[in-house]
């Protein structure tokens, strides 16, 4: 009987470090999105955020499947999207049903075995019907301009009347003139990367005090406290 408990032991001790912290060596990685993809993440959810939900990262096998009756064919379709990924998707924001897919090119993008790859993602796209936008990293992306070229490419269009937040009017902006103090400290939005301009708070409690804004707004909402500091 001892001999049993003792063999039963050892098969709960051996499972036990079977289990244990050291055979699972995963930690969670910092770079989940590369700087250049969490700069666009921001203006993208600015330029979408009241018809689209955005997906990073997506794996193309999660999006499309391969059809034949043929097994030989099926399998080397299946395998020539595996381990490859789309950098974001935007899908409905209600069914997430897949709408568009979006490819940040940088410079690794010039090598031939990246055109390859490239070339065969956007065959697979066109195969399947699904709209691809291409676009190259850039230091940053006016959300005006990123909106319609991906409702273009929707064949959608901008809505009629406005929803009420959009329709809230902005406080009254300053234009940066080139060569001023104003202009050669023009920070950068922190939500969508695009110049800011000053303007001036209408009311509250900070009535009359001026602030950075994001020429963006209403759709995008991003602030910087202004120095007042040394102004003229």
């Amino acid at each position: 009987m001892d001999d049993i408990v003792s063999r039963i032991l050892d098969l709960l001790g051996s499972r036990e470090q079977k289990t244990a912290p050291a055979d699972y060596p995963y930690h969670l990685r910092d770079d989940f999105l590369s700087p250049a993809e969490q700069s666009f993440y921001l203006v993208l959810r600015a330029a979408t955020i009241d018809w689209a939900a955005i997906c990073p990262k997506v794996g193309l096998s999660d999006v499309f499947c391969a059809k034949s009756s043929d097994p030989s064919i099926y399998r080397t379709a299946t395998n020539r999207i595996d381990r490859k990924h789309v950098d974001f998707l935007l899908c409905d924001p209600n069914t997430l049903k897949p709408l568009l897919g979006i490819e940040l090119d940088d410079r690794s993008h010039q090598r031939a075995d990246r055109q390859e790859r490239d070339a065969f993602v956007e065959q697979v796209f066109v195969a399947a019907q699904l709209p691809l936008v291409r676009l190259p990293v850039r230091r940053g992306y006016p959300v005006a301009e990123l909106r319609a070229q991906l409702l273009e490419q929707l064949g959608r269009r901008e809505p009629a009347s406005p929803t009420p937040a959009e329709a809230s009017p902005a406080p009254p902006a300053t234009i940066a003139t080139p060569g001023s103090r104003q202009a050669a400290e023009q920070p950068l939005c922190p939500q969508c990367n695009t110049p800011m301009v000053l303007r001036t708070s209408s009311r509250g409690p900070n009535q009359g005090s001026r602030f950075w804004g994001c020429p963006n707004y209403p759709r995008c909402r991003g602030t910087l406290k202004y120095d007042e500091a040394g102004t003229p």
